[in-house]
């Protein structure tokens, strides 16, 4: 079995985004909960646009 190592790495950014965006909202920093979103949306939007040319080729 082959692990794709950078599908892996894509799939931890996306952990770490979550769980910085939930510390963000706990500890109340609008500017810190604003990064994370952004984060987390970037993180989402590459996944997605990796799975459909991962599928196109």
């Amino acid at each position: 079995m082959r692990i794709d190592t950078e599908a892996l790495s894509w799939w931890l950014f996306l952990a770490c985004a979550v769980v910085f965006t939930i510390g963000s909202i706990r500890i109340g920093d609008v500017l810190f909960t604003i990064g994370s979103i952004l984060f987390l949306a970037a993180c989402v939007v590459f996944l997605v646009g990796r799975d459909r040319s991962s599928s196109d080729g």
